[in-house]
């Protein structure tokens, strides 16, 4: 099955002075009509087209999952990155593992920028510092040059919309930090979500957000799902990189007769994808998983007043109240502290926090807090805090 590539609009591919392609959230209006010319022109192109063939004739064969990516005039890739669908998550997680471990590694990254050409990063630990590589001599609108960063280590940065693998204690980069990588699974910015659940021996049974609608054989009930719960969804087929083609088993020996079919309605486009619960691919494996886990939150009563949360770093503390940039990852922080004069330039989603002590808390800060009613956003006034703790970072 085939869907339309979606571009994650929060984004613009922006080629530093070292050569590599940041992901940068920093957003101004005027960007972001950029990008939606770009993506308009490319709406008028298959997916295959987007992911095979390169605007400088580079080209990237799709591969079965678990085995690496190649890209033309690179070879083998741990990590494809088109546009934010993403390649090899789980290589990106074991080499981040290993140099917790101090466990000697090597990754290979591929971004790819708007027009098509592929940005590399190579990282190398050495099991006491990582060295890390930008080459941008296929981009024609870059540095074209090849730079070498040492930095001491990296972090995970996870967010509930986006998780970060910045390296820190680097000889370069704001503030001795460079970010390797970025997914971003924001749902609240996406135009459209909705997917429609099958599941049985003869897919008799179904969960439908578009519908709101939950059916177990003959009986049919109403279902509104929560936004924590679509969030967390959305989340997972991200990692799953759903967009892309699927080898999934729909006929198995075996005495498992379950089977699923998944479809996701996302922006303007639809992705459908039918396998067997005794499909043991990755691929498999993982859908499987989501699969049981809608299944699971469809069986529970969910409170229409459930827990809302915040968490971001500090950018001001004025009048008693803690303005929060919210799932910022701390480069973002970095990059924005100075700049929060016009909060109406920025696609960051802002909240400002009442009722705590503020003396307990310091600009830079992040933190997490459980707060008392709906979320309203910076513009539209404040929110009262329940509960509220400091996250630590690194």
């Amino acid at each position: 099955m085939k869907a339309k590539l979606i571009l994650d609009y929060s984004r613009y591919v922006h080629i530093s002075q070292n050569g590599r392609v940041k992901l940068m959230k920093k957003v101004i209006f005027i960007n972001l009509l950029i990008i939606l010319i770009f993506t308009l022109a490319a709406c008028n192109t298959s997916e295959r087209e987007i992911r095979s063939t390169g605007a400088y004739g580079t080209t990237h064969q799709p591969t079965k999952e678990g085995t690496k990516s190649f890209v033309k005039g690179v070879g083998e890739v741990d990590v494809l990155n088109i546009h934010g669908s993403i390649e090899g998550l789980e290589r990106m997680k074991s080499f981040y593992d290993n140099m917790q471990n101090a466990v000697q590694s090597n990754l290979r990254i591929v971004h790819y920028t708007i027009e098509g050409a592929p940005i590399v990063t190579e990282l190398t630990y050495n099991g006491e510092s990582l060295e890390v590589k930008y080459d941008s001599t296929r981009d024609a609108f870059g540095s074209g040059e090849i730079t070498t960063a040492r930095c001491g280590n990296m972090v995970e940065e996870v967010n509930p919309t986006n998780t970060s693998y910045i390296a820190v204690d680097c000889k370069k980069g704001l503030n001795g930090m460079d970010e390797i990588l970025e997914i971003s699974y924001n749902v609240s910015q996406q135009d459209l979500f909705e997917f429609h659940l099958q599941y049985g021996m003869n897919k008799e049974n179904e969960i439908n957000t578009k519908t709101n609608i939950v059916k177990k054989g003959s009986n049919v009930s109403d279902f509104v799902i929560p936004a924590s719960i679509k969030q967390e969804v959305y989340k997972r087929l991200v990692f799953a990189n759903y967009l892309t083609e699927k080898d999934l088993k729909i006929a198995c020996e075996s005495n498992e007769l379950k089977n699923y079919y998944l479809k996701v309605f996302i922006n303007g486009g639809e992705q459908e994808l039918a396998w067997a619960a005794c499909d043991r691919t990755p691929d498999g494996v993982k859908l499987t998983k989501i699969a049981e886990y809608i299944i699971k939150q469809s069986e529970k009563h969910h409170s229409e007043n459930h827990e809302i949360t915040v968490q971001g770093y500090v950018l001001q503390i004025k009048d008693n109240t803690l303005l929060i940039g919210e799932d910022l990852n701390r480069l973002d922080y970095e990059w924005l502290k100075d700049e929060i004069d016009n909060l109406d330039a920025y696609i960051f989603d802002f909240v400002s926090l009442e009722g705590l002590n503020t003396g307990e808390f310091k600009i830079g800060d992040k933190i997490k807090a459980i707060i008392e009613g709906n979320k309203r956003s910076y513009k539209l006034g404040s929110v009262k805090v329940k509960e509220i703790h400091r996250i630590d970072v690194y």
